[in-house]
C-alpha cells in the first residue's frame, strides 16, 4: 500500500513527528562515534573483537542518508518491528538452509528500513534472544540493497518508503545495543505509526464491506480488549510458533478478532493491558473464517504494532475507553450503541452542521442524538426503483452497483469468479441481497440536512413495507406513500462519526425515524 504525498505530510507534521524534530534542534553539537559502543551478541567472540576498534564501527548517518556507495558507514534507529528466526533452503547450495532474521529499524519519522540479518542457526539464535521491539541498536557494515520497482519485495515483507534495504551477514556485520545521550529521541519514535494516522479502517467499516476485503491488507486503529492465552503450535510444515487471539473494540463495535501467528509478536502481545492499550496495526491481512462466519484480522510478515500511538485518533479513542462501562459480555459483532432511550442530547440542523463539520476537521468521539425535523425530501415514488434500493452479493455481501451491472465484482467471491466470465447474466434476487436505500432531507428553522439515506430495517419500520414487498407496489401506492409522510415533523435519533476512509468524512446515520407525536414536537423544539 503506497502513500500519497498527502499522507507524507499528515505523518510529518504529527505530534510525535514534531517533537522529534524539536529535540533534533536542540542537539546542536556533533555526536561522537564511540557514543554508540554498546554490548556484543553474548557468545560471538568474533563479533565482541569487532566492537573493541571505533574505526570498524564507521561514522554514524541517518538512515534516510544511506546510498549503495556509503563505506565505512553505521545508523543507529530503534526496533519497530522484529519477526522470529527462519531457516529457507540456499538457492546456490540446494539441501542446505539458510538461517536469517528480519526487522524493521528507525531513526527518524520518514527514515525506517527492513533489515535481514543472515547467519548460522547460533548466529541468529543469539540476536533473537538479544534484541527486541523496543531496543536501540547500532549497525555496521551492512549491506545496501535497492528494492525492486515493481513493489515485489514488499509482498511479504512490512511496507518501508526509502527505495532501499539493509541486509547484515555474519562474517562482516555488527549489531550492538546503543547508549548514546539521545536514546530518548529514539524511544519517541515507537509511538508513531508507520502509515499518516488517518489511514486505517474502523471495525465499523470491516463488518460493513463484509467479505469484500477478504485477502487485502488493511491498517487497523482499536482499543485492546481482551488478550487470549499464547497457544504453541506447531505448523503443517513443522515450523513451531506460538498462537495468540486478540479481541479488539472501538466505538462502533465491541469486539472484533485478532489472530496473531508469530512468537515475538505473540509474547509482546502478552504484555499489554486490556482497555488501556490503543494499537494501530500496519498491513493487517483480512480473511473470512468459515467456522465463525465473519471476516478475522490476522498478523503476518508485512504487519507493523504501533502500541498506544501518539496521535489525535489514538487519544480520542483512548478516552473513549477510559468512559466505558467495560463488562465480561459475550464476544459478538454487536455495536455498542447506546440504547435510543439513552440518546437524549437535542440538535438543530445548524447543530448537526457544526459537529460534522468539527469531525471532518479534527478526530473526535461519535456523537449521538436526536432530533424533531420536516421530511422536506422523501423521493420513494421514483420510477427508477434502483435509485431506492441497495444491492449487495448473497455470498459475499459486496456491493453491487449499475456500473458494473449489478453483477459481484470481487474476484474472491465465487460469485464474482463466475461472472467475470460470463457478464451478460442478469441480476436475479437469488444472487443479491436487496435492501432500502431511500434518499431523504431533512428540514428545520436553522437550515437543511441534504444527502441524508434511511436504511435497511429502519425504513422498513418507517414505511411499513418489507423491501421485498417494494417491487410490487404500482406507481400510484408508491406516491400515495411519499406524501404520507413529506413534510411532516419525525423524531429521529441519529449519530456522526468520523469514518476511517475517504480521508476521514464525517457521516451521519439514521438510527431510529418516526412520525413525531405532539409531545415529542413539545419536547425536542
Amino acid at each position: 500500500m503506497a502513500w500519497s504525498g498527502s499522507q507524507f505530510q499528515q505523518l510529518s507534521n504529527s505530534p510525535s513527528a514534531q517533537r522529534w524534530d524539536k529535540l533534533q534542534n536542540q542537539r546542536k553539537y556533533t555526536r561522537l562515534s564511540d557514543d554508540g559502543q554498546g554490548k556484543s551478541v553474548q557468545g560471538l567472540n568474533r563479533l565482541k573483537q569487532q566492537q573493541t576498534t571505533n574505526g570498524n564501527q564507521g561514522s554514524i548517518v541517518k538512515i534516510q542518508d544511506v546510498n549503495q556507495a556509503s563505506l565505512n558507514i553505521s545508523v543507529v534507529g530503534i526496533i519497530i518491528a522484529k519477526e522470529s528466526p527462519k531457516s529457507i533452503i540456499s538457492r546456490k547450495h540446494p539441501g542446505k538452509e539458510c538461517h536469517l532474521l528480519s526487522l524493521v529499524l528507525r531513526d527518524s519519522p520518514m527514515g525506517f528500513v527492513s533489515v535481514t540479518c543472515w547467519g548460522s542457526e547460533q548466529f541468529i539464535a543469539e540476536i533473537a534472544n538479544c534484541y527486541h521491539t523496543g531496543d536501540i541498536v547500532q549497525l555496521s557494515n551492512f549491506q545496501v540493497l535497492l528494492k525492486a520497482t515493481d513493489g515485489s519485495e514488499e509482498k511479504y515483507r512490512p511496507y518501508t518508503p526509502l527505495p532501499f534495504s539493509f541486509s547484515m551477514s555474519e562474517n562482516h556485520s555488527t549489531i550492538t545495543t546503543y547508549t548514546g545521550y539521545d536514546v530518548e529521541e529514539y524511544e519517541s519514535l515507537l509511538h508513531l505509526p508507520t502509515k499518516a494516522s488517518n489511514d486505517y479502517y474502523s471495525l465499523e467499516d470491516i463488518v460493513a464491506n463484509g467479505q469484500g476485503l477478504n485477502g487485502e491488507h488493511i491498517n487497523i486503529l482499536a482499543i485492546l480488549k481482551k488478550v487470549g492465552q499464547v497457544k504453541d503450535i506447531t505448523t503443517k510444515t513443522g515450523r513451531q510458533t506460538k498462537r495468540c487471539e486478540l479481541t479488539l473494540m472501538d466505538e462502533g463495535l465491541s469486539a472484533f478478532p485478532f489472530v496473531i501467528w508469530d512468537k515475538e509478536a505473540a509474547c509482546m502481545a502478552s504484555t499489554w493491558t486490556p482497555i488501556s492499550t490503543v494499537l494501530f496495526v500496519a498491513d493487517v491481512r483480512m480473511s473470512f473464517d468459515n467456522y465463525r462466519s465473519c471476516l478475522v484480522a490476522t498478523s503476518d510478515s508485512k504487519t507493523i504494532f504501533t502500541v498506544n500511538p501518539d496521535t489525535p485518533e489514538a487519544h480520542s479513542l483512548h478516552q473513549y475507553a477510559q468512559s466505558c462501562d467495560i463488562t465480561e459480555e459475550s464476544v459478538d459483532n454487536t455495536t455498542t450503541d447506546p440504547p435510543l432511550e439513552k440518546i437524549t442530547d437535542m440538535f438543530t440542523v445548524s447543530e448537526v452542521k457544526n459537529v460534522m463539520c468539527d469531525l471532518q476537521n479534527q478526530w473526535k468521539p461519535t456523537v449521538y442524538g436526536v432530533t424533531c425535523m420536516f421530511l422536506s425530501q422523501f423521493n420513494v415514488d421514483q420510477e427508477d426503483f434502483n435509485s431506492v434500493i441497495a444491492y449487495r452479493c448473497n455470498k459475499c455481501k459486496h456491493s453491487l452497483t449499475e456500473k458494473n451491472g449489478f453483477l459481484c465484482s470481487n474476484v474472491d467471491c465465487c460469485n464474482g469468479t463466475l461472472n467475470l466470465f460470463d457478464t451478460a447474466e442478469s441480476l436475479t434476487f437469488e444472487q443479491a441481497d436487496i435492501e432500502y436505500r431511500i434518499p431523504i432531507s431533512l428540514s428545520d428553522h436553522t437550515g437543511t440536512l441534504e444527502q441524508c439515506y434511511l436504511y435497511g430495517s429502519v425504513a422498513e419500520h418507517f414505511i411499513g413495507i418489507k423491501v421485498e414487498n417494494y417491487f410490487k407496489l404500482d406507481q400510484e401506492k408508491k406516491t400515495r406513500i411519499k406524501w404520507r409522510f413529506l413534510l411532516e415533523r419525525c423524531k429521529i435519533y441519529f449519530k456522526v462519526y468520523r469514518s476511517g476512509k475517504d480521508g476521514g468524512k464525517a457521516c451521519l446515520q439514521i438510527m431510529s425515524c418516526s412520525l413525531a407525536d405532539p409531545e415529542d414536537i413539545y419536547n425536542l423544539t
